[in-house]
């Protein structure tokens, strides 16, 4: 009988090349031994699994004809790449359903992880509409679904800084997608931008409904109410980092801070969307991370995140600590050299920045765990309002989330490669 491990590629592969030679509408989904070995193979993966094939064999389909029943060039290489992005997700859910139920959640990491997948997608998906940046999108759909909003209003929903609004709008108002009366006067859609807006808001939908598969409109809402209630903790503690950025950095940790029962104005949050909601809470949350960081440590936030790659995984070598930092060389190279002149970090192997293996240094390992204790104390603070029960039911959506994102990016990577060719 042949092995599990590789059946389910055999099955999927099958079937996508069934679905573009036929056009088949997916209503025949695999069934009894395949469906079995599926399971199997890929657990929760499967259904989606399933879906993903289907819907890159028919857009592929959609994109060129059907030439005497053949497979277009690069189909095959194409659907290769899905199902090798299968792999290491089908390998996580193993892992993660084995880990203990009481490993404490560092919950930026997990996030983090998630909206870059959603950020690639995004950027492959929307430049086929129009070559603006991820901050311009966000704004035009926040004036989309909102409605005018002045500047503060514009950077507490994206949650970036005020200059970052102010080039944003800069650059909007030159090309006329956005007016405005006055420097400090609601910022609006022109027709133009109502139009793009439209078309954006449009895909942005499809692609929430891409990543909410599999997740049932109760759960979706109850995910959606405690996303809200995490990101009144964050800017919480934003705030509370704020109030304390003007202690001694290596002075002893007041962390928590009680938090300050002050009402203050609601966020505007674009809330037809799941991601918007998470993205404006990981910008608040690396905003307080890197006023806590700083002030613990002495380190900026990419010192920080530097030194946490390096000393979960050392020896890391050279180009697998820049791959995992997505930096460039000279900015990561920068970096490293300052750790190692500061003695938190050693260098072994050929000389030169960008050669060798790097470890952390006594120094270094002390650094590394005031920012691993700093790190579950802000998880643990942000999901302390959440039960045991809530927190599990979260999770295990922000997981599927998570999974549709990595699904939905292969996806995105394989249109982008036929289009290449």
């Amino acid at each position: 009988m042949e092995e599990g491990k590789e059946a389910w590629r055999r099955i999927l592969a099958d079937l996508a090349r069934d679905r573009y030679l036929t056009g088949a509408d997916g209503s025949a989904r695999p069934d009894g031994e395949d469906a079995r070995l599926l399971a199997q193979a890929l657990g929760p993966l499967a259904d989606e699994a399933v879906q993903i094939v289907e819907a890159y064999a028919l857009g592929v389909r959609a994109m060129g004809s059907n030439a005497a029943g053949e497979l277009p060039s690069g189909f095959e290489a194409r659907l290769s790449i899905i199902l090798n992005g299968l792999v290491p997700h089908a390998e996580a859910e193993a892992a993660s359903s084995a880990a203990p139920d009481d490993a404490p959640p560092v919950f930026q990491s997990e996030l983090w992880q998630l909206l870059t997948k959603v950020r690639e997608s995004a950027e492959l998906s929307y430049a086929r509409e129009i070559a603006l940046v991820e901050l311009d999108r966000r704004i035009l759909l926040l004036l989309g679904n909102v409605g005018p909003l002045v500047p503060a209003e514009l950077s507490s929903g994206a949650g970036v800084d005020k200059a970052q609004v102010s080039r944003s709008v800069k650059r909007l108002l030159e090309i006329k997608m956005v007016e405005r009366g006055q420097i400090r006067s609601p910022v609006s859609l022109t027709r133009k931008g109502k139009a793009l807006a439209d078309r954006l808001s449009r895909l942005a939908e499809l692609r929430n409904r891409e990543l909410t598969v599999d997740i049932p409109d109760d759960d979706l809402a109850e995910f959606r109410r405690v996303v809200e209630a995490l990101l009144e903790r964050a800017v919480s503690l934003y705030e509370q980092e704020r109030a304390l950025a003007n202690d001694e950095p290596h002075g002893p940790s007041r962390f928590p801070v009680v938090a300050q029962d002050e009402p203050g104005k609601p966020l505007v949050l674009d809330r037809n969307r799941i991601i918007s909601p998470l993205m404006t809470l990981s910008a608040y949350f690396s905003r307080s991370a890197a006023l806590t960081f700083k002030r613990r440590t002495g380190l900026s936030n990419f010192d920080t995140w530097v030194l946490n790659e390096i000393g979960r995984d050392q020896p890391i070598e050279w180009n697998t600590l820049v791959e995992r930092l997505d930096r460039d060389h000279s900015q990561a190279g920068r970096t490293i050299n300052g750790l190692v002149e500061r003695a938190l970090v050693d260098r072994q192997g050929r000389p030169g920045r960008r050669h060798g293996r790097f470890t952390l240094t006594d120094e270094g390992e002390r650094m590394y765990e005031i920012i691993q204790d700093a790190s579950r104390q802000r998880s643990t603070y942000l999901m302390a309002p959440l039960t045991a029960e809530e927190r599990a039911r979260f999770l295990a959506i922000f997981e599927k989330v998570h999974r549709n994102a990595a699904v939905q990016l292969e996806r995105e990577r394989a249109f982008e490669e036929m289009g290449h060719r």
